[in-house]
């Protein structure tokens, strides 16, 4: 699976958070990050696309990854939001409570 085409197809999407259920719109998909805007701030920001890329390294590797994982390697202010857009991508499954994301190979 190629992340970024992936992760370009949410462009337009309002997404929810995992557990609390918070929705954001996908608003634009740059080579430096993912624009987004929580809905209920209607602020809009940039998360980095390292932070995104590394955590999606880290559950390809592992299998799957916690979303206190994100928080402390990944993306300490986005976390949240990184678990969302990775749960929307082909082959990733996940759990509320806790937050455990899980990618089921394509094989």
């Amino acid at each position: 699976m190629e992340l970024w085409d992936e992760i370009k197809k949410l462009e337009g999407k309002t997404l929810t958070t995992l557990d609390q259920g918070r929705s954001f719109e996908v608003l634009a998909v740059f080579n430096s990050g993912v624009v987004i805007n929580p809905l209920r701030t209607k602020k809009e920001r940039m998360v980095p696309w390292k932070q995104i890329e590394g955590a999606f390294r880290q559950l390809l590797a592992f299998g799957q990854i916690a979303r206190s994982e994100i928080e402390a390697q990944h993306s300490p202010r986005n976390p949240a939001y990184v678990a969302a857009m990775l749960a929307n991508l082909p082959h990733v499954m996940h759990t509320k409570r806790p937050i455990v994301l899980y990618y089921k190979s394509e094989k």
